[in-house]
């Protein structure tokens, strides 16, 4: 009967975490700007236009 508390208790802070981790990963994604094409590819492209 322990081990069934004791692995119940385990399986609902294992949920609770998992929870938080994909909330905090929808909320980042959610807040983040999108960038345009010129400033995701500026790095790639500066090197090859130098040249």
């Amino acid at each position: 009967m322990r081990s069934l508390v004791f692995g119940a208790i385990l399986v609902a802070v294992a949920a609770v975490g998992f929870h938080t981790l994909i909330s905090a990963s929808l909320a980042a994604a959610r807040d983040a700007k999108a960038a345009t094409f010129s400033q995701r590819f500026a790095p790639v492209l500066k090197p090859a236009a130098a040249n």
